[in-house]
């Protein structure tokens, strides 16, 4: 794996989004005495020359320091972690989470009593990975205490420190483990590591549904999710926290066909891919997934006729009936390659070219041609819109408003 320190901050401006606004807080921070530098994710993914999504930056000045810095150099300063020491800091229309390094004075599960601190090697080793735990100055210089560039640069997912004690200081980093590997790892997973998570497994249980789903969904969609979830089922993790993901197979089937079809990971589609048939509510449950969310993974995972594919008018009903998102999901579910591909390309290829249509008429336009309102009125309207489905919904406005006069006058 090739990463690629920079001799100063300008080689990355290429590829960092809002570079000239992150630096403008440096600079308000290196105005009032101190220092800020860039850290986690943001370092780890422009050293492999990934996208970078969010820019955080940490400082050794105290949050009421950062905040008249940021005052200072007319930058705005909202409070929204201050307790924990974060200040987000506006730049340009931009926000960037500023945090004062930390050290742990006491560790209970997820949460943990710190002080702040000048010392970037203590809030390094509070970090979980190595890779995460890597600091960028505004000079370009990568600041790293715990071999976090070579472990990036061997595609070793390794924890900062002893990998028992991270997980036991918040037990997610357990599933963020898998998914860093699924993400980051260019070989087998780290020795002391796999054996800290495996005593642990059992305690995933222990977590919020919200923070479940978080982790689960990033890691459905690594870079080498689906392969990362086979070993989480042969090592019995799945089974600690969601024992209806077991579909294995099918989850293979539908990221082959996301690929194929040149469709981005979608992490809905493959948790229920992964879902035995009518276990949706259990999962959605165990994850807290949201009312869409849930009502797409019920409707993809629950017992249900297998998507018809035989011929377009049929498909386009089906779309109708389902609408574009939740027919392509079942497409992608039911697929079965053989004698039949060709139809089940074509009813995708439907799907995609075929907006769902909306039906033209409504209950005002019947009364205005002298139909009573009551019962018979949404009967007369149904009986139409299905003479506008018969006709594979060619009729528009003006022949659904012609065929309502007919039934109206009868």
């Amino acid at each position: 794996m090739r990463i690629n320190p920079p001799h100063d901050l300008a080689d990355w401006r290429q590829g960092w989004p809002h570079a000239g606004a992150a630096e403008k807080v440096l600079m308000a921070l290196k105005a009032a005495g101190g220092e800020g530098r860039f850290v986690g994710g943001c370092v780890r993914d422009a050293l492999l020359g990934r996208a970078i999504r969010d820019i955080d930056i940490a400082t050794n000045l105290d949050p009421q320091a950062v905040i008249a810095a940021l005052e200072a150099a007319q930058l705005r300063a909202v409070p929204t972690g201050i307790k924990h020491g974060t200040i987000t800091a506006v730049a340009d229309h931009v926000g960037f989470e500023v945090t004062t390094l930390r050290h742990d004075i006491e560790t209970y599960g997820r949460h943990a009593k710190v002080a702040f601190t000048d010392d970037w090697q203590a809030d390094a080793a509070r970090r979980d990975l190595t890779m995460n735990a890597l600091f960028c100055d505004a000079a370009g210089t990568i600041h790293d205490f715990f071999g976090g560039l070579a472990d990036l640069a061997a595609g070793r997912v390794r924890f900062v420190g002893d990998a028992a004690q991270r997980m036991d200081e918040d037990y997610l980093r357990i599933l963020r483990f898998f998914r860093f590997h699924a993400d980051y790892a260019a070989g087998p997973f780290d020795d002391e590591a796999i054996a800290a998570a495996t005593e642990r497994r059992h305690e995933l249980k222990r977590l919020s549904g919200e923070r479940l789903r978080q982790e689960t969904l990033k890691l459905l969609v690594a870079r080498k999710g689906v392969e990362t979830w086979g070993e989480l089922l042969m090592r019995d993790f799945a089974a600690a926290y969601l024992p209806w993901a077991t579909s294995q197979d099918r989850l293979v089937k539908v990221a082959a066909l996301e690929t194929r079809l040149h469709l981005k990971p979608d992490p809905i589609r493959r948790l229920a891919a992964l879902a035995v048939t009518g276990c949706g509510p259990e999962i959605a449950e165990t994850l807290k997934l949201s009312n869409a969310d849930r009502d797409r993974l019920l409707a993809a995972s629950n017992v249900r006729s297998t998507f018809d594919v035989s011929d377009d008018a049929i498909v386009r009903r089906q779309i109708h009936a389902l609408g574009n998102d939740r027919a392509r999901d079942q497409v992608l579910l039911d697929w079965e390659p053989g004698e039949a591909e060709g139809l089940w390309h074509r009813a995708f290829e439907v799907i995609e070219s075929w907006p769902r249509p909306v039906f033209p008429l409504a209950g005002r336009d019947l009364i205005k041609l002298g139909a009573n309102t009551g019962p018979e009125l949404g009967a007369m309207l149904a009986e139409i819109e299905q003479w506008w489905i018969a006709g594979d919904f060619r009729a528009d406005a003006a022949a659904c408003l012609a065929e309502a006069k007919k039934k109206v006058g009868s």
